[in-house]
């Protein structure tokens, strides 16, 4: 039995660190895009060849279009809502980053905007450290918050129990058959006929 929960433990760590991987390369490439499309644009302001305009969009447009195919994947095997804020707070950071490195723009000069930016990043940062580890938080919540997160699920399960709250199903799923799908999308074919 011990096993079997500690096999089930590293799978879960596994599938939260393949999210935060997913979401990473998917933000990294989202944020490269934008930042390759702007310097095309620098390119052709500073002077330089016009060519360089449609092939730095097209680098763009690769590197976006490679963002979406690692969000997708991390999408079919992960949570959604991990996966999407990790993709966001990278795209944000490497946006800011490249934009500082590469095409020379600076953080904001008075220090109570440098400040409430810096802040900002770091509750953005903090929340997702939070939304990754919320199950781990969980379970090493003091015994009073343990106690009280299983008696509000004790009095759900109690209610249903009794019949006073109704549900048809606690894990309801979209399970429709192919006899009915047939059925629905012949139907209007036939008509037309």
């Amino acid at each position: 039995m011990y096993r079997r929960q500690r096999r089930a433990h590293e799978t879960m760590d596994y599938e939260v660190v393949e999210e935060i991987i997913y979401g990473l390369e998917s933000g990294i490439l989202f944020g490269m895009a934008s930042v390759i499309s702007k310097m095309g644009f620098v390119f052709l302001e500073q002077g330089f060849s016009k060519m360089l305009v449609p092939t730095c969009l097209t680098i763009s447009i690769c590197c976006s279009a490679t963002g979406f195919y690692y969000q997708t994947r991390g999408l079919k095997h992960g949570r959604a809502i991990v996966l999407s804020t990790c993709a966001a707070v990278a795209s944000i950071v490497t946006g800011v980053l490249a934009g500082m490195l590469a095409l020379g723009e600076r953080l904001p000069s008075a220090p109570a905007a440098r400040f409430s930016l810096l802040l900002g990043w770091l509750l953005i940062v903090v929340g997702v450290i939070l939304l990754v580890s919320s199950t781990w938080l969980l379970r090493h919540l003091p015994r009073p918050f343990r106690h009280f997160k299983q008696s509000s699920a004790d009095r759900n399960l109690s209610l249903i129990r009794t019949g006073s709250l109704r549900l048809r199903d606690p894990n309801p799923t979209a399970v429709i058959h192919a006899a009915t799908l047939h059925h629905l999308i012949s139907s209007p074919s036939k008509e037309k006929a």
